[in-house]
């Protein structure tokens, strides 16, 4: 199985990683952490092309790099495959055409649970991922019922 798991910097990370990690656990999943940052324009304030974050990572994003690696050290100690991805761009977009070409059965992504109004003038990263993802979308809330989150 093919697990795409996306974090950010927010409160949720762990939990994703968590849930990740359940799913990808015996299961010989491979698993691609990716964190999507914010676009650089290019040619008429557009980024044309695909821009993968490699070494040297600017200053900006190294706490993204970081908590990428921080994740991929915890999946890894679990005995799980996994590869990292650093990329600029729209983030539920990136990360829904990231999972088509790297060929994912699988989305994970947390939810902050923002309230309607937020939702509706801001948009929701997950939401617009479970509406365009072509492949099961696990979605994470930031916290459970249950008083366990």
């Amino acid at each position: 199985m093919k697990i795409i798991a996306a974090v950010d910097r927010s409160d949720y990370a762990d939990r994703v990683i968590e849930f990740t990690r359940r799913l990808a656990e015996g299961r010989q999943a491979e698993v691609l952490l990716i964190q999507v940052a914010p676009r650089e324009p290019d040619v008429f304030g557009q980024q044309l092309v695909r821009k993968v974050i490699t070494d040297p990572v600017p200053e900006e994003l190294r706490d993204r790099r970081e908590l990428l690696d921080r994740c991929a050290d915890g999946l890894d100690a679990a005995g799980v495959d996994c590869e990292t991805l650093l990329i600029r761009g729209k983030p539920a977009a990136t990360i829904v055409r990231e999972a088509e070409r790297w060929g994912a059965e699988m989305i994970v992504i947390g939810s902050q649970g923002r309230d309607m109004l937020y939702r509706k003038t801001l948009g929701s990263v997950s939401e617009e991922v479970v509406r365009s993802a072509r492949c099961p979308v696990l979605v994470v809330p930031l916290r459970d019922d249950t008083g366990n989150g």
